[in-house]
């Protein structure tokens, strides 16, 4: 049998126990059907006796004569139909009379009412798991007000046992349909989901066991699955080599990048080591530089040792002025951004350069196009990132003679492009690609930190810095900053007013 075949089974055996359902709910209505029927018959036959006994209830209660009249009226009533008992209540439901084959007393405790409560849906069931009969009410009314009822309860074997040998019979074919639905589902699910079991777990094998193959089946779209399945198992064993082969590259290339975490945890370590020295160092210069200044003043203009002391003095500003650039640099210290403009920050930077730039013959000109937006940036980070492009481009011309200083700002989308340009000597390609770094320089009595310091003032406001050169053709250093967001003021932090 081929799967289509017996998945075409598997459903009509569904459908055969979907009909013995419907089937069963159908012979269920029924019993719940005739047993309205018979307490609508049982509120007529009530209505017959309600008719008689008007004549001996009042409003008050029982008039004379009713103790000997009501139960005449229902021993009628017990001989012309199938009923157990039959009994008569007044208004407040207190029983009057009664009447019962069975020998059991009439219930009271029931007010009458015109209308009988309808029975709830499990009513039908419990009367057939217990022996209940069907209990009828009829009001007795007696000049349009009701004054009693007339209640009867119809044989429990007469009646019900009809219906609960119709619910029996439907039980056990509901039951039959059901049984036989699930044993022919049991036996073709199992012959159609074996295959995948096994496959299943052949796939769970997979990653433990090499080269799994499983018998193919001789059903035709099983069969064509476990042979996609036999080939992805020959490819994976293929590719198992493969994969160990990488995994033993990356072991290694993971034990080398953790040989340089390690290695740059320790120059961290040792970083921060050196800038507590390189503290300490700056103070002892600074006590030293005092020193040589008092000798100096004391030493007359022509004392033998007066030089001495001012290559101590001189060699000691050096040193100071390193070891406080280094600091600069591996300092970090918290941010005072606030939205503000570029402009006034680029052109200070320009003018702080002046001295220097006359004594160079260097030329300084300030570009601003358009209206620049702001900036969400430190004002002292800045003006020391441009005061050293400036410094740097001002050395630069200064060894050739002089030259044109330009610094340029202008606005190029939600960014502040600012570039400061120098017609000197410009840069190999060598010296522009490891001019950021810290403690390279090309200058014989340089530290390397300047243009390191600028590239840590810009990525800390977000930005980034390039620079463009040509040997024999000057340099551009390029900044970019972020615009501030909409809204931004120009104004500093609260805690940052005077």
């Amino acid at each position: 049998m081929t799967l289509r075949l017996k998945l075409f089974v598997l459903i009509a055996g569904a459908i055969f126990f979907a009909t013995s359902g419907v089937t069963a709910m159908a012979l269920w209505r029924e019993v719940i059907r005739g047993q309205e029927l018979l307490a609508r018959e049982g509120v007529a036959i009530a209505s017959t006796a309600a008719t008689a006994a008007a004549q001996w209830l009042g409003p008050g209660g029982p008039e004379a004569g009713a103790p000997q009249a009501l139960p005449a009226v229902l021993d009628r009533l017990m001989r012309s139909t199938p009923l157990d008992r039959a009994w008569v209540v007044d208004r407040s439901g207190t029983v009057i009379a009664c009447a019962s084959r069975t020998g059991e007393t009439c219930p009271d405790g029931f007010p009458p009412s015109e209308f009988q409560s309808a029975d709830w849906p499990l009513q039908a069931l419990k009367r057939l798991v217990n022996p209940e009969g069907i209990i009828a009410r009829a009001p007795v009314l007696r000049g349009g007000e009701v004054v009693g009822a007339v209640c009867v309860d119809f044989s429990h074997e007469e009646v019900i046992g009809a219906a609960r040998d119709l619910a029996v019979g439907a039980s056990l074919v509901g039951f039959f349909w059901i049984t036989l639905g699930l044993i022919m589902a049991g036996l073709f699910i199992r012959q159609v989901t074996k295959p995948v079991v096994d496959l299943i777990e052949a796939a769970g094998h997979l990653a433990e066991e090499k080269g799994v193959q499983l018998e193919e089946p001789r059903d035709r779209e099983l069969a064509e699955l476990v042979h996609a399945f036999n080939q992805m198992s020959r490819r994976l064993e293929e590719r198992r080599h493969e994969n160990q082969r990488l995994i033993a590259e990356l072991e290694e290339r993971v034990e080398q990048k953790t040989r340089e975490v390690l290695r740059a945890d320790r120059l961290a370590t040792l970083g921060g080591i050196a800038a507590g020295l390189a503290h300490e160092m700056g103070n002892t210069c600074n006590v030293i530089r005092g020193y040589a200044s008092v000798a100096e003043r004391e030493l007359p203009a022509g004392h033998p040792n007066r030089d001495d002391v001012l290559a101590i003095r001189r060699e000691t500003v050096r040193a100071a002025a390193m070891l406080e650039r280094f600091l600069v640099f591996a300092s970090a210290r918290d941010s005072k951004a606030h939205p503000q403009a570029v402009e006034p920050v680029l052109r200070e930077a320009v003018e702080v350069v002046g001295p220097a730039a006359a004594q160079a013959r260097v030329e300084r000109v300030v570009e601003i196009t358009g209206e620049l937006p702001l900036v969400v940036a430190d004002s002292g980070l800045l003006r020391q990132a441009f005061l050293n492009l400036c410094i740097n481009a001002v050395h630069a011309m200064g060894s050739q003679g002089g030259g044109t200083l330009t610094a340029r700002a202008r606005a190029d989308g939600h960014e502040v492009v600012i570039e400061v340009s120098d017609t000197g000597p410009g840069l190999s390609p060598e010296v522009a690609r490891h001019i950021f770094e810290p403690f390279y320089t090309t200058k014989a009595d340089g530290t390397g930190l300047g243009l390191a310091i600028v590239r840590q003032a810009v990525e800390a406001h977000g930005g980034t810095v390039v620079v463009e050169s040509q040997p024999g053709q000057g340099a551009t250093f390029r900044i970019r900053l972020p615009a501030a967001g909409p809204g931004a003021g120009g104004q500093p932090p609260e805690e940052a007013l005077p």
